[in-house]
Order: C-alpha cells, then structure tokens, then sequence
C-alpha cells in the first residue's frame, strides 16, 4: 500500500511541476488583461485560456507545443527548468523525485537545492494520500452537482420540435426542456432521456419566462452550443479538479475563462439583433443575471458578472474588420509566446556529477548541522569517525549513531538513526 501511494505522490509531483509552468503561464495572462481585454474579442480570448488549458490536460500536447520553437525565445523559456522530468520527457521539473540524484528543487535560471532524500521519501506517501483523496471528493461533489442539476431537467416538460423551430432551433441533437423553480436556465453536455436518443444538448429553460426573454436565453444558449463552450468546461473542469485544485491561480484563470465564455456568446448574439432587441437583451440581462457559477460541462445565461456584460451589451458596435484581424493576430502571437517553444532539456540524471569531497572536508562545512537537529534535536558533542558515521550525544545523555550514505550529487543521505549505548570515542574526532 505504501509503495502505492509513493507511486501516486510521484504522479502529484509530476503534476505539481506541470502546474507550476501552467500558473506561471497564467498569472501572466491575468496580468496583461488590461491590454488584452481591449484589444481581443472574447471568443478570441476564450481561444488563448483554451489552449493553455488543453495544454495542462494533455501531457503530449503541451510537449508538441514545446517542441515547436519559431521564435528565439519565449515565456517557458524563460519559466521552466532546463531539466526535463524524469520519465516524462518534456516535461518541467522544478522538484526532482531523485532518481540516480538527490531530490531537489529546480529553479529556472539553474540553481538547484538538494533536499533531504529521508525526509522526501517519506513524504511521497502523504502526498499520494492527499492526492487521492482531493481528487475523489472533489469527483463525487462534481457528479453530485451535476446529477442534482440533470434530475431537474429532467423533471420539466420537454418542448416539442415545431416550437424549437419557432425559436430558430432545428439541430436534430439539441433538446429543450421547460423547468419549474430552475434556479438559472442553462445547457449542458450529454444525453436527454438516455445513451440512445441521439441527444448531445439540453438546454434547461425556467419555464415561467415571458416568450420574448426565453426567445433570447434561447438564442444565447446555443451560441454557446455552436462556441463548443460546454465541451470546453467539461476539459477545463477536469483539468482543474484532477490537477490543479492546489492552485489558486488556475481557480481564477478558470473564472475568467468563464466569464470571457459568456461575454462571447452575448457577443455574438448581439451581432444578430436589432437595435431595439439590443436593449431587451441588455434588461434581460440583469433580469437574469444571477452571478452563480455553474459546476461542470454546463454554461448558464444569468452565469459570471452581469454588470460587466450589462455594461458590454450598452455599449456594443458593429465588429471592425481591421479590429477583428487585430484581434486574431494578436492572439496567435499571444499563443505563440507562451505556450510554444522552451528550453532544450538536460536529463538530470546524466549531467557531470559534483566531485566528491573527503568526509572531514564535508564535515568542515554546514550543511551536516540540519540532519544532526533533524535526527536527535539538541545536541551536546557531536563525534566524527570511520564509515561516514556521527556519534551524537543529546542534552539528555543520551548517544546516537547516524549513518550517511554515499556520495549523491552534492550531499550525502542519511540513511539510519539509532540509539546506542554509551560508545568506545577511539578513533573519533570531536567536532562540535
């Protein structure tokens, strides 16, 4: 069991790294939204989140878009460790599980700190659990949600094809279903009555909206639908609760990936009304707009800052052609910088490895002071003699003996603590 979850914590540290690179990635383009909210449309800024979480939930494809380099250099370049992950070629490895070396943390201008290879090993485990754990709850609360929400889908009157094609609706694989007390009208990713009714769509209506709003939440919904948004989230959704639940970054890249989502769809259901509808659009908006945020492969209308798209709808212009080639050139340079290319990576395990010094000269230097504490707290003499051993004797009178390992990369790794009786010192040194 215990080999088991070692397994899972390497896989959590592997997934750490990737996370890591993919936070960075980000945070950075949460930093430029000043700029970016002015220059790209939505949909095109929906197109940046994606490939950058597509990237996070496929391993290989964050690796083809690392191996694709067509310009000097770019945002991984200069983020991630020139060290690949052990096993995972292509991948960052800002903490290293050891291998033929000591475990360590990468930085990505080259320094590296050695940790305790005991104490990490001992670790990995914990990790595994946690790991695990997070990821199966957060599983059973996400099936939970969305079980609650088809269940009351489920329980409204499902309208008739000839009324969908009043509304414009003629997709054979698109169903919609009239609710009483829904909280927010939404669609969602899946089946209707079950696998066989050929059903990929369902559009969940509060059923007391006057027909002119639910003409509109109709429209909005299956822009979504031809936006591909709820297929979207089931990916980003997974990513982020298998993954990435540990990062506070990529919860807000997830917000904003979903609010970038519905000021999409309000744009382009914009672009197809009249001016007046405009405005009945813009009030249904803040009829509607609840702010909640719906878990898993769904998308509501009322979902994600109403004030914000209240204010986009006000203001809402015909698209400009040179506007628009802004937009996609930008973002296509934007995808390009930081999700292409990266550094050429070393396999740790096969770089020149540090010389090793004497034992007296290791002892000479500082680091063996943290394992002493770590192994007997306080000590009172500390011995030095053959066979990379210490004898420690504590506050309390007590002896230890440590035993180090060989020579690893840069450290020796303690490998045995135990209690002793009161030891022979011929042939040790006294060293502190």
């Amino acid at each position: 069991m215990i080999a088991l979850f070692t397994f899972l914590g390497e896989i959590g540290i592997t997934m750490i790294n990737l996370g890591i690179s993919m936070g960075l990635t980000f945070g950075a383009l949460i930093l430029l939204r000043p700029i970016t909210g002015r220059l790209l449309r939505p949909k095109h800024q929906v197109w940046l989140w994606f490939v950058g979480w597509y990237a996070g939930y496929l391993v290989n494809f964050y690796n083809l878009l690392g191996q694709w380099v067509p310009i000097p250099f770019s945002f991984r370049t200069l983020v991630v460790p020139r060290v690949e992950g052990r096993g995972m070629s292509g991948l960052p490895m800002y903490i290293s599980t050891g291998g033929q070396q000591a475990p360590s943390l990468m930085l990505p201008g080259g320094a590296e700190f050695f940790l305790p290879s005991d104490l990490f090993d001992r670790l990995l485990p914990v990790i595994g659990v946690v790991w695990i754990g997070v990821f199966v709850a957060a599983l059973v609360w996400g099936s939970v949600q969305e079980r609650r929400l088809r269940r009351l889908g489920q329980q409204g009157e499902r309208m008739d094809r000839e009324t969908m094609a009043k509304y414009g609706i003629t997709e054979e694989n698109v169903a919609v279903r009239l609710c009483e007390g829904l909280p927010a009208s939404f669609v969602r990713f899946g089946h209707d009555t079950g696998w066989g009714d050929k059903v990929r769509f369902v559009i969940c209506l509060q059923k007391e909206l006057p027909q002119e709003q639910m003409r509109l939440v109709l429209l909005h919904e299956m822009k979504h639908i031809e936006l591909h948004h709820a297929w979207y989230k089931s990916v980003i959704v997974v990513g982020l609760t298998a993954f990435y639940w540990w990062n506070p970054i990529m919860w807000l890249a997830y917000r904003l990936t979903c609010r970038d989502m519905e000021l999409a769809c309000d744009e382009a259901v914009l672009e197809e009304l009249e001016p007046a509808q405009r405005r009945d659009y813009a009030r249904t908006l803040v009829d509607l707009g609840s702010g909640r945020h719906l878990w898993g492969n769904m998308t509501s209308f009322g979902e994600c800052d109403a004030a914000l798209r209240v204010r986009r709808a006000a203001g809402w212009s015909p698209e400009n052609r040179a506007a628009w080639i802004v937009s996609v050139t930008l973002c296509f340079v934007l995808v390009v910088f930081f999700y292409c290319g990266g550094p050429r990576y070393d396999n740790r395990d096969e770089r020149e490895p540090i010389p090793e010094p004497t034992w007296s000269e290791y002892l000479s230097q500082e680091s063996w002071k943290g394992w002493v504490a770590d192994s007997v707290g306080v000590a009172d003499q500390v011995w030095s003699g053959k066979g990379n051993q210490l004898l420690v004797l504590d506050k309390r009178g007590e002896w230890y003996a440590i035993t180090f390992s060989n020579w690893v990369d840069g450290c020796y790794g303690r490998i045995r603590v135990s209690q002793i009786e009161a030891p022979s010192l011929e042939g040790y040194t006294q060293i502190a």
